[in-house]
């Protein structure tokens, strides 16, 4: 299975731009902030040109390139965290060529739409858990736990990403912060467009 690469960004930053550079994808890219409802998915090849001489090396009949599955991210809210919770790792588009370009602000604009969504999602499992804490299950009072401390660390506006956060680590050797399909705990890597 190929890595899933998240393309986020603000709408005219560039996003759908480098999505068809990586991938050849063609994606409609329009001048105006529009939102599709799915996103743009493709595949990017890894071009490593140490594959042809191992190819030759032993003879091989067919020589298959690593890819990447890239995901054009579309919206913000609830529809863009749906998406993003499916990646491995989340690319940030940010706008550096228009003449109000403000990439700092892109940025922490995107940082806590991604957080209060964590958060939010967080706070959703631990309304449902709680409920079924009165049931006296040792587990569930673990993730009760486990959640408790995931908001308390949201609320400060930390990144569950950061390296701040540990995980509890259950009985059962399960870390429960990992099954919260979290957004803030993949790796995020920063693309500033220019002209």
């Amino acid at each position: 299975m190929a890595l899933e690469v998240g393309i986020v960004g603000l709408p005219n930053s560039g996003k759908t731009t480098l999505f068809n550079a990586l991938t050849s994808a063609g994606a409609e890219i329009t001048a105006y902030a529009s939102v599709s409802e799915k996103p743009n998915v493709g595949m990017a090849t890894i071009a490593d040109e140490r594959l042809g001489r191992l190819a030759e090396l032993v003879d091989a009949r067919k020589v298959t390139p690593a890819a990447i599955r890239v995901v054009d991210v579309p919206g913000t809210g609830p529809q863009l965290l749906g998406n993003l919770r499916q990646v491995d790792a989340i690319l940030a588009v940010l706008d550096g060529f228009s003449a109000d370009a403000r990439p700092d602000d892109d940025l922490e604009t995107l940082e806590l739409e991604l957080l209060v969504a964590d958060r939010d999602h967080v706070e959703r499992r631990h309304e449902r858990v709680a409920k079924e804490v009165k049931s006296g299950d040792a587990a569930v009072r673990a993730e009760l736990e486990v959640l408790e401390r995931l908001l308390d660390h949201l609320d400060v506006r930390l990144s569950i990403g950061d390296g701040r956060f540990d995980a509890v680590v259950v009985d059962d050797g399960v870390a429960f912060a990992g099954r919260f399909a979290i957004v803030g705990d993949r790796t995020v890597a920063l693309v500033v467009v220019r002209a």
